[in-house]
């Protein structure tokens, strides 16, 4: 409903179950998107009792679930206790190994530079540290792989072409149906314009229609309450270019599609894309109770559709993001088929690359490797890394190359006593090459390079002052500056150009270089201009208190008492100390002069700061790229605890073992583990924690 100028009536037909004596309703307009936004108003909202539904109208079925239904989607996938114990097992093993590093780890470094944990800059990694980076790939990677996502989803379809086209599908026996399930394609060389309509066979023969329905939401299964009995099943398209990949038919009792399906008279056109048969091909791929198991959820709808698009020629949905994360995503497809698998891999192994990512900074931050574990374990266990990876959205990729741009800028400010590990030149090139893939999957490493032009300054400025360059001041700062245009003007446009080489390749008008550039502004005045509302919108300032998750799904037709949900949030254990941490670390880079700390607070102020400024719809998980600057904080913190003997160790190792606790108590919210309401009810320790 948009644009209305007045009252519209609006109906809603439901039947309840033999025995029931309550209902509960509810009105309300509106759900997730950006675009369901405004104010609504309601009178006259009456509840009546009828004998029949009005013939043609879709009846809702609004009887409880009864106790001990299948589980969400009647795939076999438990809630049981074994999948809580491998989440255990992730964490002692951890924790086993932290202890191994206390015990067998040298001290802090107090000494010169060349008694440190860890080789100077530069020098290669030990076995230690390589079985360590695999151990944490191998953890983190069972973890994020665990619950992930299906292997099929239906691919293959039919799209018509002429309004009023139409597929009878014979059931080969008389069935009382209860529910007809239909799962929306992309539509191939145009918007979504699927509508259509259902009919069943009569006693006489003739076709009636059921109910009708619009494509809203591709990339899921969707279904229509019926209750008719009949031996087939018409499909109409009532407009043309709609697709759609599966028609499933489920009796009533049961919660499997009906086998035997055929497909019967059809009236087609030549110019329709895919055959019939392909509305019944892929009945494995049927789910009972649509999850993110099989379809599309929260912006998957927008990125990894635009994937799939991307990657078959097509048009893409979303425009709105640089396209080098959706070609990224785009990968896993390829491999993997348009299946929750495949759309969802990419950002997996980029989640998972983090964590030794973490490590291999906080060992070139801390020069000791006790610390640097710590550091890679709190990026494991916390929170909003695990559920911004494991669905198919582009922030991983930024947050990614973020860390491997001021990976490299570290190494411009080398301590005292170690040699950097390359020519500064070199060190600039690699930086802004990471910029320039960064920046081709989102914006906001564009803060970043804010960031590394800073420092960049302050080292070229350091070096003036000391008198710590070769020849004439002046032709040693224009050498600078040609590197810097180079490095980080020239590489990065190249990068971010390439990335528009699928677009541009697109057949048709309107994919030129000037329509390249028109993007971007479009681009920019969408994220300028964006005015809307959602629910689980929150204020910069909230991010880091943890105050306001995003829910990004909640499933359906669990058992009973039993709930599915996803949201994303950070790890209390985490979370609520950064502030003190981030004050913390401050103070020790300021008392110290210790440069490569001060890199960190740099990185971690301009991925948040300009939030301050921003007025457009904003979400907690737009501090995901700040989370690793606020865990090298923490740690930094932690570090400079002064203990006698090991205590200091021991409080960190306390500390990683509470943000485990959390990680493993909110696993059933992270990952959409059906679980008892009850439990979950337990984990709502704020008002505002909707989940």
């Amino acid at each position: 409903m948009t644009g209305t100028g007045g009252w519209q009536s609006v109906e809603f037909y439901g039947q309840t179950g033999k025995n029931q004596s309550t209902l509960e309703v509810t009105v309300g307009l509106g759900g997730y998107g950006s675009m369901n936004s405004g104010t609504a108003w309601f009178k006259d909202v009456e509840v009546q009792k009828m004998d029949l539904a009005p013939p043609g109208v879709a009846v809702a079925a609004l009887r409880p679930e009864s106790v001990g239904a299948a589980p969400v989607g009647g795939t076999g996938r438990s809630a049981g206790g074994l999948d809580l114990v491998a989440c255990a097992a992730f964490g002692l093993v951890l924790l086993l190994l932290g202890g191994y590093l206390r015990s067998k780890g040298p001290g802090r470094c107090k000494e010169a530079p060349t008694a440190c944990t860890v080789a100077p800059s530069g020098a290669g990694l030990d076995r230690v540290d390589a079985g360590i980076l695999l151990a944490l790939s191998a953890v983190c990677l069972a973890v994020s792989l665990f619950h992930l996502g299906g292997h099929h989803a239906p691919e293959s379809g039919w799209q018509s072409a002429v309004a009023g086209n139409s597929v009878t599908i014979e059931l080969g026996r008389e069935a009382e149906l209860s529910r007809i399930y239909y799962f929306s394609g992309i539509d191939s060389g145009a918007p979504d314009l699927g509508r259509f309509t259902v009919s069943a066979r009569g006693p006489g023969g003739d076709f009636v229609d059921l109910a009708s329905f619009a494509k809203d939401q591709v990339g899921a299964w969707k279904y229509l309450e019926v209750a008719v009995r009949t031996s087939a099943v018409r499909l109409r398209a009532d407009v043309p270019g709609g697709r759609l990949n599966e028609i499933a038919l489920v009796e009533k009792g049961s919660t499997a599609p009906l086998p035997g399906l055929r497909i019967g008279s059809s009236n087609l056109s030549a110019a329709d894309r895919g055959k019939p048969e392909n509305l019944i091909d892929e009945q494995d791929c049927f789910e009972y109770a649509p999850s993110f198991w099989t379809g599309f959820y929260f912006d998957e709808i927008y990125h990894a559709r635009s994937a799939w698009e991307m990657l078959n020629g097509v048009e893409p949905y979303e425009t709105t993001h640089p396209p080098l994360g959706k070609l990224l995503i785009a990968s896993g497809i390829a491999l993997f088929g348009m299946n929750p698998f495949g759309w969802r891999i990419a950002g997996v192994l980029f989640g998972v690359a983090l964590v030794p990512l973490v490590y291999l900074f906080g060992l070139k931050l801390f020069r000791d490797r006790f610390y640097a574990f710590c550091a890679a374990f709190l990026m494991l266990a916390d929170f909003m890394r695990f559920t911004q990876t494991r669905v198919a959205v582009i922030d991983v990729f930024g947050v990614f190359f973020i860390l491997v741009l001021y990976y490299f800028v570290l190494d411009l400010f080398p301590r005292e006593g170690e040699l950097p590990p390359r020519s500064t030149n070199a060190t600039l090139f690699l930086a802004g090459t990471a910029f320039g893939i960064g920046a081709a999957c989102k914006w906001i490493v564009l803060y970043a390079g804010g960031g590394m032009l800073l420092l960049v300054i302050l080292k070229t400025l350091a070096e003036l002052v000391s008198g710590a360059f070769p020849g004439v001041w002046l032709r040693f700062v224009l050498r600078r500056v040609g590197v810097c245009l180079v490095a980080f003007g020239a590489i990065p446009a190249a990068i971010y150009l390439l990335a528009y080489l699928p677009f541009l390749a697109l057949p048709g008008p309107g994919h030129g270089l000037a329509d390249v550039v028109r993007l971007q502004e479009h681009m920019l005045n969408y994220h300028r201009t964006l005015k809307a509302v959602h629910p689980f919108s929150s204020a910069w300032w909230t991010w880091p208190l943890d105050l306001r998750p995003v829910w990004m799904f909640t499933g359906p037709g669990n058992a009973a008492g039993t709930v599915s949900t996803i949201a994303c949030f950070g790890n209390p254990a985490i979370f609520w100390l950064s502030l003190p941490a981030v004050a913390g670390a401050g103070i020790l880079a300021f008392r110290r002069r210790d440069a490569r700390l001060g890199i960190v607070l740099v990185a971690l102020l301009f991925q948040y700061l300009p939030w301050v400024g921003i007025n457009r719809l904003a979400f907690i998980y737009h501090f995901f790229s700040s989370v690793p600057f606020v865990i090298m904080c923490l740690v930094a913190t932690l570090k400079a605890v002064e203990l006698p003997g090991r205590g200091a160790r021991l409080v960190a190792c306390g500390y990683l073992a509470l943000a485990t606790g959390f990680f493993l108590c909110f696993f059933p919210v992270l990952s959409g583990l059906p679980v008892q309401e009850q439990y979950l009810a337990q984990l709502r320790w704020l008002p505002s924690w909707l989940f």
